[in-house]
């Protein structure tokens, strides 16, 4: 992606869009919880902004909105019924997320917004930034890996990062280390679809 000084280029649109993400946490949060898991709706308010290309393709990217406010949280449990708002702090407690950067944008912008990726628009970045396909073990840093399902969808992403392949778990404050771990996460990715890329010299 297009850098000036080494840093992501960018254009803030003063447009604005509320991304909704859905988790389930398999663990008990309430006494009275009956079903194996919990959903967690992170509604987080962003700004929508221009990234480039090397080759000046216009993609959208959001930036979070800075404070609290910017983001709420609403707890269901397996039947999709409110949980009861006595619960909402203890829950909070336990749940540690992060809703400043998905995997894609771990990948591909440094950390710094929520990126959403479909097929046909990594490969335009695969084109325009000039990466070269290889295999895994020849990854140099900042290589990446796509991760696809059966049905060819894109799914993950993730990054060498000083010999490491790290990655963007959901929406949770959690970095996957290896691909071992990434497999273990994604249970759906279609192992035989997946590519691995180095940057351009």
């Amino acid at each position: 992606m297009k850098r000036v000084r080494t840093k992501i280029d960018y254009n803030e649109t003063g447009i604005y869009k509320v991304n909704q993400v859905t988790e389930r946490y398999y663990q008990n949060y309430y006494d009275k919880q009956k079903g194996s898991f919990i959903k967690a709706l992170h509604q987080s308010a962003y700004q929508i902004c221009n990234v480039y290309t090397n080759q000046n393709s216009v993609l959208s990217a959001y930036k979070k909105l800075n404070g609290d406010r910017a983001t709420n949280q609403v707890f269901l449990d397996h039947e999709d019924r409110y949980i009861h708002i006595n619960y909402r702090s203890l829950i909070q407690q336990q749940i540690q997320f992060n809703d400043q950067f998905n995997c894609h944008g771990f990948t591909f912008l440094d950390a710094q917004f929520w990126f959403e990726l479909n097929s046909e628009t990594v490969n335009m970045i695969i084109k325009d930034d000039n990466y070269t396909p290889c295999r895994f073990q020849d990854l140099l840093n900042n290589g990446i890996c796509l991760y696809y399902d059966l049905q060819g969808q894109l799914i993950h992403s993730a990054r060498m990062v000083n010999g490491n392949l790290l990655s963007k778990f959901g929406i949770n404050h959690m970095m996957t280390v290896g691909e071992d771990d990434v497999l273990s996460r994604y249970r759906y990715i279609d192992r035989d679809r997946t590519l691995y890329f180095n940057p351009a010299d």
